[in-house]
């Protein structure tokens, strides 16, 4: 729908923010839900995007990917504080749920880089507005829910790969994905390891979470990935799923796909973490991944657009 109500300012922005943070949605769920909504955009037709926040509506919001049951419940929390605001509002400004779902996950990302040691501000232009259920083209969004999302970890059917043929294997379409999103090779993998080690993972199980400081903004995904005291076997029949185990102790340490062991073997993903695995590299990851991440969740506000 058409907006008719003023915009938030930058002193909203950050009490917003702050309500965020204290609501009880940690920082994996932010990010992972922003993530979310977002990332359906179609460079191929221009649908799909944050703008709206679809994804709180049928039948975006019962996608497995989408974490339908968590989803309610984050929705619900977004909801009290849209009201909240909104009615202590005298001057007709408003926020929308489809804003609240971006910023929610913008104050997540500048939370998890303080605690890296950065104190970074996640570009945030308010705007979106959100659209009603009789606005969604239900049967078009039925039909491409996705069985394959390699950004959130996420493959319906691993049984279905098929060595002979690259366009059976996740990493196939982690690339159709990268394309759809507008993403360079660099964007790629600097959002993949950011959204790793923030959790923001399907069910939260930790495939590719190569960090032991989850929710904090490090390019340990990159360090641990390319770290050779780390030998990957494969630990399940359709060659998805893979442990690392520490070669002098033989203990288990992490868990990854096929999708996470890609950018160290594909040559030209792999020149690209060996540069964010860097020690002197970590400014840059943090800051190439907060432009990335603004890219995505600005890909479908064609009212920016020049």
């Amino acid at each position: 729908p058409k907006r008719d109500y003023e915009l938030i300012d930058e002193e909203d922005i950050e009490y917003l923010k702050k309500q965020i943070l204290n609501s009880g949605i940690n920082i994996s769920q932010l990010v992972y839900t922003a993530w979310s909504s977002a990332s359906t955009y179609r460079d191929s037709d221009r649908r799909g995007g944050a703008n709206g926040a679809r994804i709180r509506l049928r039948p975006m919001n019962l996608w497995e990917v989408n974490h339908p049951y968590d989803l309610i419940k984050i929705i619900k929390v977004y909801e009290k504080i849209q009201k909240k605001f909104n009615e202590e509002q005298k001057n007709n400004k408003k926020v929308s749920i489809a804003d609240l779902i971006v910023l929610g996950g913008c104050a997540a990302i500048e939370f998890a880089a303080k605690k890296a040691g950065f104190d970074v501000r996640v570009p945030f232009i308010p705007g979106r507005v959100d659209a009603l259920q009789d606005q969604v083209e239900e049967e078009f969004y039925r039909e491409i829910e996705p069985f394959a999302d390699g950004f959130r970890n996420y493959f319906k059917d691993p049984y279905k790969i098929d060595e002979s043929d690259i366009s059976t294997t996740p990493e196939y379409f982690l690339i159709d994905k990268a394309q759809l999103l507008k993403l360079t090779v660099p964007e790629l993998v600097v959002i993949v390891g950011g959204l790793r080690v923030l959790g923001a993972v399907y069910s939260y199980k930790n495939y590719g979470v190569l960090t032991h400081t989850v929710g904090t903004l490090t390019n340990d995904f990159f360090v641990n990935l390319l770290d050779m005291n780390i030998e990957w076997k494969q630990i399940d029949e359709h060659r998805y799923l893979f442990e690392g185990f520490n070669r002098k102790t033989k203990e288990p340490e992490f868990k990854a796909t096929r999708v996470d062991l890609i950018f160290a073997h594909h040559d030209e993903l792999r020149a690209v973490a060996e540069v964010y695995a860097s020690d002197d590299e970590k400014e840059k990851f943090v800051s190439d991944f907060i432009k990335t991440w603004d890219k995505v969740m600005t890909l479908d506000r064609f009212d920016l657009k020049v």
